[in-house]
């Protein structure tokens, strides 16, 4: 079984072994998902999901292959959230989170289709069952089938009594994210962006102790949609509680001032406002995370604090 934090907000406390004290807390929040097929047009008994869904916004989700999509009114198969539902070439099929770094809360899905079959959900850890959800007569109306498994899974089997009569949409799950320290313009306060600045906009994620910011994949930082730009540097330059190094090394992206610019809430916003912008991205491991720091926006890029680090930096350029 793999890691998992049940709750709403969990902190896990990592002890290092180097010293007293030397305490970090760890912030995960349960994020809700819901995959919904709608990107997926057209569609038939030979059109597959797990080969539709290999470029997809969720390629780590892997689908049973029996599990085919379609969008053209066929009752009573109804969509929940139109067009595009799966059905199933087989008594049902199986969807595996395997491939996540956590295992997931499964949720639940909508169901329609034919009163002659029944369907349940079966949830699966380390190949164990661990939860059986409730039976649910199909209509032509969906209805939310919910698991409550009460435990995590890795792996969710979708049980029919007859083959072919139902459909399935909005499957729905809970992963973790990771809370991390966003820093915008590390060392200097306040955060002045200027919109006719050429220079790129440096961005930290801090390290901490129990928290290597070197395993996080560069590449995988956006910025509001926005990617990184060429280069990353590893360097002691925040610290998650505010103010200035820690101790720990911090990984500093920098972003495209130009295309920062162009976000409707930085076009549209009056001198002096704070602008939030957030950050997502990854662990190597696939662990995702999210951070939100804020922008003044200003004539001048003037500071009235500067705090400056002589730590030595590891820069990189990202593959």
């Amino acid at each position: 079984m793999k890691k998992v934090a049940i709750g709403l907000v969990v902190t896990l406390l990592l002890v290092s072994c180097i010293g007293i004290g030397s305490v970090s807390a760890v912030t995960y929040y349960d994020k809700p998902m819901v995959v919904g097929f709608d990107e997926l047009e057209g569609g038939d008994a030979g059109s597959s999901l797990s080969g539709a869904f290999k470029a997809s916004t969720l390629p780590e989700v892997i689908w049973d292959p029996n599990w085919y999509y379609w969008d053209w009114y066929q009752d009573p198969y109804t969509p929940h959230s139109p067009e595009t539902r799966i059905s199933s070439l087989k008594y049902g099929g199986w969807i595996d989170f395997s491939a996540l770094p956590q295992d997931v809360n499964f949720v639940g899905a909508w169901i329609s289709g034919y009163n002659l079959t029944e369907v349940h959900f079966e949830g699966y850890n380390d190949g164990v069952l661990v939860g059986t959800s409730i039976t649910l007569t199909p209509s032509a109306t969906p209805t939310f089938l919910a698991a409550n498994f009460g435990v995590p899974v890795d792996k969710v089997v979708v049980v029919s009594t007859q083959f072919n009569f139902f459909c399935m949409d909005d499957v729905e799950y809970v992963e973790q994210v990771m809370m991390v320290t966003e820093d915008i313009r590390p060392g200097v306060t306040p955060n002045n962006f200027v919109r006719n600045s050429k220079d790129p906009l440096p961005v930290a994620i801090c390290g901490e102790p129990g928290f290597d910011a070197g395993t996080i994949a560069p590449e995988t930082v956006i910025l509001e949609g926005i990617s990184p730009t060429s280069s990353w540097t590893l360097a002691d330059v925040c610290s998650p509680g505010g103010g200035g190094p820690d101790g720990s090394p911090d990984l500093v992206l920098q972003y495209d001032s130009k295309a920062i610019t162009s976000l409707d809430a930085i076009r549209h916003a009056a001198k002096g406002d704070s602008v939030p912008l957030s950050i997502t991205g990854r662990l190597t491991d696939g662990t995702k995370l999210e951070g939100t720091d804020s922008v003044v926006i200003s004539d001048t890029t003037t500071t009235t604090s500067v705090k400056k680090t002589t730590t030595p930096r590891i820069s990189t350029k990202l593959q």
